[in-house]
């Protein structure tokens, strides 16, 4: 009889305590992580790429857009640039919100990813998905055949992962590096790095890369050597180190 009380005792105990616990507000997502850059090229890619084992069927497409979100002056807004195309090419708006009047159109948003519906910009019947951004920091290297043991190299180059591109244009040479975070087969999530032999500008969705290769999507550096074209990336964050910022001679480090 006694353990019988100690248990009702316990168990009394318990849901007492749980039913305090479920009374106690669940923490709300903070305005705070929707500011930085998103992209929203791979929903873009997958409705417009050719290749039918990735590509999404519809006929109400996305535009290409991304998004510079910053906290304003005053903590009840921010300030939201939208630009459409590669690299953010064409300015299409900047406004103001008040953070109070966000939920009118962020649909859910978390550290990764943002869908945004009912606005001006956004009326598809489905929602934009924008993905936060990583920055890189690379370099584009290339072998002057004309002059032995001679490279044209640029350096402290940044792109993204959600499209980013960089280009050499040197005397006839055209050579753009892209990076970008895809959905193969609809289901495997990989980070790919490409490169083709025309310039920037020129690249489209459906441009034939020379070459490329692929990683884990949360990769932190990545890289091509096809011998005419050197390239190499490096995750931007504190304390980074790539090629460009690394001493390698004993002499230069003395």
């Amino acid at each position: 009889m006694r353990n019988l009380i100690i248990i009702i005792l316990i168990s009394t105990s318990f849901l007492s305590c749980k039913k305090t616990m479920d009374q106690v507000p669940k923490p709300q997502k903070e305005d705070a992580t929707i500011i930085g850059h998103w992209d929203n090229f791979q929903q873009y890619w997958l409705e417009n790429t050719k290749t039918k084992i990735h590509r999404v069927e519809t006929d109400d497409k996305h535009r290409h857009l991304s998004l510079d979100i910053n906290e304003s002056s005053n903590d009840k807004e921010i300030i939201i640039e939208i630009r459409e195309g590669r690299n953010g090419k064409s300015l299409v708006e900047k406004m103001t919100i008040r953070k109070e009047d966000l939920t009118e159109f962020v649909l859910d948003h978390n550290a990764d990813t943002l869908f945004i519906s009912g606005m001006k910009h956004f009326k598809n019947s489905q929602p934009y998905k924008f993905i936060r951004t990583r920055k890189f920091s690379g370099w584009l290297e290339y072998p002057m055949q004309q002059f032995k043991d001679s490279v044209y190299r640029k350096s402290n180059l940044e792109i993204h992962d959600q499209g980013g591109m960089a280009e050499i244009n040197i005397d006839g040479v055209h050579y753009t590096a892209e990076l970008t975070q895809l959905l193969f087969g609809h289901k495997l999530p990989i980070m790919k790095l490409a490169i083709y032999n025309m310039p920037m500008d020129s690249v489209q969705i459906n441009s034939r890369s020379i070459s490329y290769t692929w990683l884990n999507p949360d990769a932190k550096r990545t890289g091509i050597n096809l011998r005419k074209i050197i390239t190499g990336w490096t995750f931007i964050e504190p304390g980074y180190i790539n090629s460009d910022n690394t001493k390698f001679s004993k002499k230069e480090d003395d």
